[in-house]
């Protein structure tokens, strides 16, 4: 098996998938910032590549004799003043242009979900563009359009029980958004009974766990690439933010109020945030964007041929909650750096 580089090694997903492979057997690279906090991936004692995506130097030395590259990192939260084209659209064409160069025999990709008025979000303008670069590069690939992951959409609708266990959790990287939310209202559901639903809380979509999303990353891995393969990606149901709402309600044996924020809402608040924070605005329009559309994929061929035991929710909620409360405590967060400046964009 060649040399598998996983790239966003120190987010969720990326160290995730980073996990599974090792357990497997797989050779890992992990490309990494120097001042990333990388202790949950030094022990697995992986071999640690430094740069970051911006530096099309130190991408190629890390796609330097890697066969398959996992591209897990996003712009969610970027650098400074530094756009979202500069942190993940440049990047990834630098990504793509080392991938190329150093002969990477497969490419696997993590993008979103289509969705109508997706370009009025950038983080899905840019993955799209992403994977039209990836394609046109005639780099053997596999795209995965992943529906909305239940570690984070659970949590946002108020609850802690998600973020149990979790390691690097997305909502825990230290970005002043999330973090105020997780203080206001990252305990709803446990403390007040009260859920904090987007829109009408009637758009459908494919809540897929997070773990079950690696695995997929990981199969593609073994499988291989020729030509370019996109595949949705999501769990076993299609629930609506509603019935979410009452799978919480079943889990935890009590009754849960549904506060229903409309969608004009985020809309608006996307447009007032981004003269301050493209990226709090960004995550507004996300918000809006889920409110309104849907992302329901019938999954039973594609986790069949990808060998995916997919995760219910219910599943997923009833062991988050078996973990108990001080899993919270003993998860491996993403602390801020001191030495980083804030916002600085994931590898």
């Amino acid at each position: 098996m060649g040399r598998v580089l996983i790239v966003g090694a120190t987010g969720q997903l990326g160290a995730a998938v980073l996990r599974r492979l090792v357990k497997s057997g797989h050779t890992v690279r992990a490309f990494v910032r120097p001042t990333s906090p990388r202790g949950s991936i030094e022990e697995t004692g992986v071999e640690l590549a430094f740069g970051d995506l911006r530096d099309a130097a130190s991408v190629a030395a890390a796609c330097r004799e890697v066969e398959t590259v996992v591209a897990t990192a996003n712009a969610v939260v970027p650098r400074g003043s530094s756009s979202f084209e500069e942190t993940e659209k440049l990047g990834y064409r630098h990504l793509i242009d080392a991938s190329r160069g150093c002969g990477v025999k497969h490419l696997v990709f993590m993008s979103v979900p289509i969705m109508p008025r997706e370009r009025e979000v950038t983080t899905f303008r840019l993955k799209r563009e992403i994977e039209q670069e990836i394609r046109s590069s005639r780099i053997p690939s596999t795209i995965f359009r992943g529906s909305l992951f239940m570690d984070d959409w659970f949590a946002l609708v108020g609850s802690s029980i998600p973020l149990r266990g979790a390691e690097l959790h997305t909502l825990r990287r230290g970005f002043w958004f999330s973090t105020g939310f997780l203080r206001l209202a990252g305990q709803s559901i446990e403390k007040r009974g009260l859920a904090l639903v987007p829109g009408r809380g009637t758009a459908r979509h494919a809540f897929v766990a997070l773990n079950d999303v690696a695995a997929f990353l990981e199969k593609a891995v073994e499988r291989g690439g020729a030509g370019t393969e996109i595949d949705d990606i999501g769990g076993p149901e299609i629930l609506s933010f509603n019935e979410v709402v009452a799978i919480f309600e079943k889990v935890l044996g009590r009754k849960i109020r549904a506060f229903h924020t409309p969608a004009g809402v985020y809309r608006a608040l996307a447009v007032g945030l981004e003269p301050f924070s493209p990226a709090a605005s960004n995550l507004m329009a996300m918000s809006g964007l889920v409110a309104m559309a849907d992302s329901p994929f019938p999954m039973a061929e594609t986790a069949k041929r990808f060998g995916v035991k997919l995760t219910s929710a219910e599943e997923f909620l009833r062991e988050k909650l078996a973990l108990g409360e001080d899993a919270d405590s003993r998860s491996v967060s993403r602390a801020p750096d001191p030495s980083v400046e804030p916002g600085e964009p994931l590898e």
